[in-house]
């Protein structure tokens, strides 16, 4: 079990974010006599993210993207 500041640190990210994502909700937690987050909670998150992520990518790349008509290039 990892501690906040721990998971900030794999996470490469400030321990308010860390606290941001356990409050909204995305980082699953456990409340001991502190805030406790497991090794599955942790890779449950980071999965998440990443198939949140490629999602994002192709959705990106798959619209074309308008054409501005009102811009002369």
């Amino acid at each position: 079990m990892y501690k906040v500041h721990q998971v900030a640190e794999r996470l490469n990210c400030s321990i308010s974010t860390v606290y941001q994502l356990i409050e909204s909700g995305r980082l699953e937690h456990h409340r001991c006599p502190g805030i406790r987050i497991s090794d599955e909670q942790l890779h449950d998150y980071l999965e998440h993210t990443r198939q949140r992520g490629e999602a994002a990518s192709r959705q990106r790349f798959a619209a074309p993207r308008p054409r501005l008509k009102h811009i002369t290039l």
